[in-house]
C-alpha cells in the first residue's frame, strides 16, 4: 500500500525488492572480513579437494562440499537474519517507508545468491574431476542434492533467525549449529540402520526428520548401503510439505506476529506457531517412505572387483628393479609404501616378487608362473622370470612369524622368492585417485622329494591415480578464493 492508501503497482513492488535486494548484497559484501571469510572458505574447500586425489576423491571431497558445507547454511541463515534485530537495524524496517515483506524477501535472495555462488564455486573442481573420469551417478547425485540442500538449510536457517528476538546472535546461531548436527548426525545413522535391516524402526522413522536424508531417498540413491525406498512418493511430499511451511511460517511470523522489539502474537497465533514447528519435525517422520526394499544403484563407475582385505597377507610384493622388499611385507596393497602411487597411462617398470610357501632346505624346480592385471591393470612380464632355473631363486628371511604357510600349516622362516620384472600400465580409471586394480599370479612349481606338482596361486592389488589431478586440482581450487582475496585486498588498499 502507498502512503495514500492506494495499492502499489506490481512494477512498484518489483522495484522495491530489487533495489532492497541490491542493497542488501552490497552491505552484506561490504563487511570487512566479508571476502576474507568467503576466499578462506573456499581455500579451505579446495584444499580438501585437492588432497582427496590421493584417495577416492568423490566419497571425501563430495560429501564435504555438496553435503556438509551446505549445512552449515543453517546457522548462518539464522545468524543472518537474527543480526538485524541484534544490531537493531530492524527497527527501520518497521518505521521507514519499506514494505517488511519486501526487506524480508530481500534478505532470503541475498541468502540464495550466496548459496548460489558457493556452489558455482565448485564448478573448476568438478570440472577436472569429469574431464579425467566421466560423471558417475554418485557425482550426478551430489550435484542436485547440494542445491535442494542448500535451499532446505535456508528455509530451515530462515524460520530459527526469525524466531529470536534478542540483542544477540548467540542464540539464534548456536540453536542452527544444533539442527545441523542433528540433521548431518541422521544421514550415518540411517545408513546404519539400513544396513542392518532397521530402516523401517522407530528409530530408522526418527531420522526421516532430516531433510538431507530425505533429499537422499528422493534422489534414490545412498553413500555406502546397498538398498534404497521403492517409492519415494511420500517422501517428496513431506520434503516439499517440510521447506513450504519453513518458509510460510517465518514470513507470517514477521509480518503478523512480531513487532520492533518483541513478539505481539495472540494466544491461538502462539499456538498455530507451535504446531506448525511440531508439524515440520513429525510430518516426515510419519508420513515419508521407509521400505528400503529397492537395490542401489553402482554409485560409481568402478567395475565389480573381488573383495580385497588388506589387512591380511599376500605372497606377492613390489619393488623397484632389482630392490628388496618393503619392510612391512607384505599388504594386499603392493605399492601401499610408495608415494607417489603409479600413474594412469604411465608405464611402471618394477620387479614383482612372489613369495613361495617352501623352507630353502627343500629344492624348488619347474616354475611355470603367469601374471595377469585385471579391470584396465595392463601387464606385461619378462618371459625369463616367468620360468626362472632354480638358481635364479632368491632366498628371504622372514621374523615374527610373518612368512607364507607352508603345506603342513607351519610359517616359513626362510624361504624362496621368485623376481619377475614387470612392466605395470593402470588404465581406464574411475576416480582421479585410489584407484585400486587387482593383480593375479598362478602357476606351478615342483618341490624335490614330491612326485606332483604343487599350485600356486595370489591375489593382490596395485593403487593408482591420475598423476596429474593433484595440480590440476590444486589450480583450479584456488581461483575463486585468489579473486576473493584479491578484492579485499583491492578494498582494504582504497579504504584504509
Amino acid at each position: 500500500m502507498r502512503r495514500d492508501g492506494a495499492p502499489r503497482s506490481r512494477c512498484a513492488i518489483d522495484m522495491s525488492i530489487g533495489t532492497l535486494y541490491v542493497q542488501e548484497l552490497r552491505a552484506t559484501m561490504r563487511g570487512r572480513f566479508a571476502l576474507l571469510g568467503a576466499g578462506f572458505l573456499l581455500l579451505a574447500v579446495g584444499c580438501v579437494a585437492t588432497v582427496g586425489t590421493q584417495d577416492t576423491w568423490l566419497d571425501g571431497y563430495g560429501i564435504i562440499a555438496y553435503f556438509l558445507v551446505p549445512l552449515a547454511f543453517v546457522p548462518l541463515a539464522a545468524a543472518f537474519l537474527a543480526s538485524p534485530r541484534a544490531n537493531r537495524f530492524v527497527e527501520s524496517v518497521f518505521t521507514a517507508p519499506v514494505e517488511r515483506r519486501d526487506w524480508l524477501t530481500a534478505k532470503i535472495l541475498v541468502l540464495v545468491t550466496i548459496a548460489t555462488a558457493y556452489y558455482v564455486a565448485l564448478v573448476p573442481m568438478v570440472l577436472v574431476y569429469t574431464y579425467h573420469v566421466g560423471v558417475p551417478l554418485l557425482l550426478e547425485k551430489l550435484l542436485i542434492w547440494a542445491p535442494c540442500l542448500l535451499m532446505a538449510s535456508i528455509a530451515m536457517g530462515t524460520l530459527i533467525g526469525v524466531l529470536f528476538i534478542g540483542e544477540s546472535i548467540a542464540a539464534p546461531t548456536a540453536t542452527g549449529m544444533g539442527v545441523l548436527l542433528a540433521y548431518a548426525g541422521f544421514v550415518p545413522l540411517q545408513e546404519l540402520l539400513v544396513a542392518q535391516g532397521n530402516g523401517a524402526t522407530r528409530t530408522g522413522h526418527l531420522t526421516l526428520a532430516s531433510p538431507a536424508v530425505l533429499l537422499k531417498n528422493a534422489f534414490g540413491f545412498t553413500l555406502a548401503v546397498g538398498s534404497i525406498p521403492a517409492t519415494t512418493t511420500r517422501t517428496w511430499i513431506s520434503l516439499l510439505a517440510v521447506i513450504v511451511a519453513a518458509f510460510a511460517l517465518a514470513v507470517w511470523v514477521f509480518l503478523r506476529a512480531q513487532g520492533v522489539e518483541t513478539w505481539e502474537a495472540s494466544r491461538s497465533q502462539c499456538w498455530i506457531i507451535a504446531l506448525v514447528i511440531v508439524a515440520i519435525i513429525v510430518l516426515p517422520v510419519m508420513l515419508a517412505d521407509s521400505d528400503y526394499d529397492k537395490p542401489a544403484p553402482h554409485a560409481t563407475n568402478a567395475p565389480a572387483i573381488q573383495r580385497l582385505f588388506s589387512r591380511a597377507g599376500s605372497s606377492l610384493a613390489l619393488t623397484w628393479p632389482g630392490g628388496q622388499p618393503p619392510p612391512r611385507c607384505c599388504s594386499t596393497i603392493l605399492n601401499r609404501d610408495e608415494w607417489p602411487p603409479l600413474g594412469t597411462d604411465e608405464p611402471a617398470r618394477r620387479d614383482l616378487l612372489v613369495l613361495l610357501p617352501v623352507d630353502t632346505t627343500q629344492r624348488v624346480t619347474d616354475v611355470h608362473l603367469q601374471v595377469v592385471g585385471e579391470n584396465g591393470l595392463e601387464a606385461t612380464a619378462a618371459p625369463e622370470g616367468l620360468a626362472p632355473a632354480p638358481e635364479a631363486l632368491e632366498t628371504r628371511t622372514y621374523t615374527n612369524d610373518l612368512g607364507p604357510a607352508a603345506a603342513d600349516g607351519h610359517h616359513v622362516v626362510t624361504g624362496w622368492i621368485v623376481r619377475i620384472p614387470v612392466t605395470l600400465t593402470p588404465t581406464r580409471p574411475w576416480d582421479i585417485g585410489g584407484v585400486r586394480y587387482p593383480l593375479r599370479v598362478t602357476g606351478t612349481y615342483r618341490v624335490a622329494g614330491e612326485n606332483g606338482m604343487r599350485m600356486f596361486s595370489a591375489r593382490a592389488a596395485i593403487d593408482a591415480q591420475v598423476s596429474s589431478a593433484i595440480y590440476e586440482m590444486g589450480i583450479a581450487s584456488a581461483m575463486v578464493p585468489l579473486v576473493c582475496f584479491g578484492a579485499a585486498f583491492r578494498r582494504w588498499s582504497r579504504t584504509r
